[in-house]
């Protein structure tokens, strides 16, 4: 339950400039083994580790990541800024 106007779960909006601008969600592994995943979207490998645990992702390849239970989204990552 949420306290103080917080939500059980957040939302987390993106957009196409977001993303342009270098946007990325650390993702954090929380398995044992070295494991290279390929992002659906990209196409970019990710390599995570036991001693390489958070990794920045693009936005487009997060989701598909996550849906495997060794990863959960650590934070948010800006990119360059654009002024």
């Amino acid at each position: 339950m949420g306290c103080c106007g917080e939500t059980a779960q957040s939302r987390l909006t993106i957009t196409q400039k977001d993303i342009d601008n270098g946007l990325a969600l650390q993702i954090e592994y929380g398995g044992g083994r070295t494991v290279a995943v390929q992002g659906p979207v990209t196409g970019k490998s990710y390599l995570f580790s036991g001693l390489k645990r958070v990794q920045d992702v693009d936005p487009r390849d997060a989701p598909a990541i996550l849906r495997g239970g060794y990863f959960r989204l650590k934070g948010v990552t800006r990119g360059k800024q654009v002024a």
